[in-house]
């Protein structure tokens, strides 16, 4: 199972907000206890969208008494907000609303919450910001803080990177080339592509040929796609809940229900034998991808 999953997506708003949000509240409605981290340096969304008025800032203050040694269970509880999440519940720490407050975000920091939080959830959802640049260790001192810094952390040491596109010709465009990178930066990476705002009934330019799109591509052959369901979105941003309390019964929100299905806690002879399929399918070409998944089902 994996404990840590962060959830990133290129510039453009991709979606990458409403897809932890959404996946974090299908894994307490399992029965997990989950953590959902707001941790985008150029300011966080989580807050809003749960209609959660916090100027405080729960992730940067865990930040700051993480760097002084000063961080618990208790005190990641404190600063944490309850959300109800269908008939379970997940915790909540805020990120920064203010985009100059992201000094206060560092790699230590970041990683010293992140280790604690791992220790005491089950599964930990950490939204993070677009931005992969590492080239800012160029221009600043080599002891100053970083934007990115944040970002970076989280994903490697994430067990899973969730990766959102949107569902159009410039959100393929920007993934396809952002994509490059982070695989880049994170060859080892386990990686799940989540395709949001699918529209069907297209013609041959539309969304619909946008999973061909990554395959041809990106030589990306397994995508999951989130259908466009204004309905349910506006329920939720209106009502400040995730799809499970505000939309239980939309296409959107099942879509949700299987992307959470494959971060189910598994036994250790499952878990061997997915970790055994994905290092294989790494090696394999498109056609033995496909011989595999066959194997697997």
């Amino acid at each position: 199972m994996s404990k840590l999953i962060a959830v990133w997506g290129p510039t453009g708003a991709p979606g990458r907000t409403t897809v932890a949000i959404n996946l974090a509240a299908e894994l307490a409605e399992q029965g997990q206890r989950v953590l959902l981290i707001d941790a985008d340096s150029y300011g966080g969304a989580i807050a809003p969208l749960l209609g959660l008025v916090d100027e405080a800032a729960g992730f940067a203050a865990a930040c700051r008494l993480a760097e002084s040694g000063a961080l618990t269970e208790d005190e990641l509880i404190r600063l944490s907000h309850a959300i109800p999440a269908g008939a379970g519940e997940l915790d909540v720490l805020s990120g920064i609303v203010r985009s100059d407050r992201w000094p206060e975000l560092s790699a230590e920091r970041v990683k010293k919450v992140l280790a604690l939080a791992m220790e005491n959830w089950d599964a930990v959802v950490v939204d993070v910001g677009f931005n992969l640049e590492t080239d800012e260790e160029i221009t600043s001192d080599l002891f100053a803080p970083r934007r990115n810094a944040s970002t970076l952390t989280v994903l490697k040491q994430a067990d899973c990177i969730i990766e959102v596109a949107g569902a159009d010709a410039l959100g393929i465009a920007r993934f396809i080339r952002a994509h490059d990178v982070l695989v880049e930066n994170f060859p080892d990476s386990l990686r799940v592509i989540v395709l949001n705002k699918v529209r069907s009934g297209l013609d041959a330019r539309g969304t619909a040929q946008a999973a061909a799109t990554l395959s041809r591509f990106a030589g990306l052959h397994e995508v999951y796609e989130l259908p466009a369901d204004d309905k349910a979105i506006t329920a939720s941003f209106a009502s400040g809940k995730p799809l499970s309390t505000s939309a239980k019964n939309s296409k959107l929100r099942k879509q949700f229900v299987s992307l959470a299905a494959i971060f189910q806690p598994v036994s250790a002879i499952t878990a061997a034998k997915q970790n055994r399929f994905v290092r294989s399918r790494k090696q394999a070409s498109p056609s033995e991808q496909s011989e595999l998944h066959q194997d697997s089902a």
